[in-house]
């Protein structure tokens, strides 16, 4: 009688400990769910902008005081002021470059070319060198943002140091405005330096297409780094419209 008096006892005591933790592991679930939306997650899908009034509505939600009846000009002059009195957010490691790669897009955008840039960080943080996308102003098929930035770099007497024959030694890093194209992809990726990317490239990006590379290049381009910056929600918005600015007037060539 006392060994099964024991025995009974003990599966009692071993029900509870499972009824116990079944009971925390639904709070922790209840808990978790109840947590709230991170709501400096941008949706994938407002990176896709595909009609004027669609980008006019998008651009008149940011805080830069555009409205849907302002002309390019305006539009423009609101983007300039907002910009430059924009206080990156510290709570976003690279928010001081998403300001300086917009101001240096808004620059190819009053050219009239497109709204892309990036610039080059030491490894110390420092800018170093920057510049925008400028096939429309100069003829130049092959001067996308990080194109002309390498290349404008490059070319520069004082990029010696910071070079190993033609490619870059380790520290420094291109910041774009928006994910790099495949050709910029593969320049970066050639000249071996890591990259951050504001805003993700809805047609051309191809940092998430990697794979559609023959099996060398995907090799190449694993030696680097290609990452989504830590920005503000509001300069990935911008940097979005900055780079579809040419729906405000179709700049760009026609079919």
């Amino acid at each position: 009688m006392d060994a099964a008096r024991y025995k009974t006892k003990n599966i009692q005591f071993m029900r509870k400990i499972i009824t116990s933790c079944i009971l925390l592991i639904f709070i922790a679930e209840t808990t978790v769910a109840q947590q709230p939306i991170n709501t400096d997650t941008v949706p994938q899908s407002y990176f896709v902008t595909y009609s004027k009034d669609e980008y006019m509505q998008k651009i008149s939600a940011l805080p830069c005081g555009i409205t849907n009846t302002d002309n390019v000009a305006t539009v423009l002059k609101k983007l300039q002021i907002f910009i430059n009195n924009y206080k990156p957010n510290k709570k976003y490691a690279d928010d001081v470059y998403a300001k300086a790669s917009a101001i240096e897009a808004l620059k190819g955008i009053k050219e009239g070319g497109y709204g892309i840039a990036a610039i080059l960080i030491d490894s110390t943080g420092k800018i170093i060198e920057q510049a925008h996308n400028s096939q429309l102003q100069l003829h130049r098929s092959d001067l996308h943002g990080e194109m002309a930035l390498l290349t404008k770099f490059e070319q520069r007497s004082t990029a010696r140091k910071y070079q190993n024959e033609y490619t870059l030694k380790p520290g420094l890093t291109v910041f774009s405005s928006a994910e790099p194209c495949p050709m910029c992809f593969m320049r970066l990726a050639i000249a071996g330096v890591n990259t951050k990317y504001c805003t993700p490239g809805p047609d051309d990006g191809m940092v998430n297409r990697v794979n559609c590379l023959p099996p060398a290049w995907v090799d190449l381009a694993a030696k680097q780094r290609f990452t989504k910056a830590n920005t503000a929600p509001v300069m990935q918005k911008l940097a979005h419209l900055l780079f579809f600015s040419f729906l405000l007037d179709k700049r760009g060539p026609k079919n």
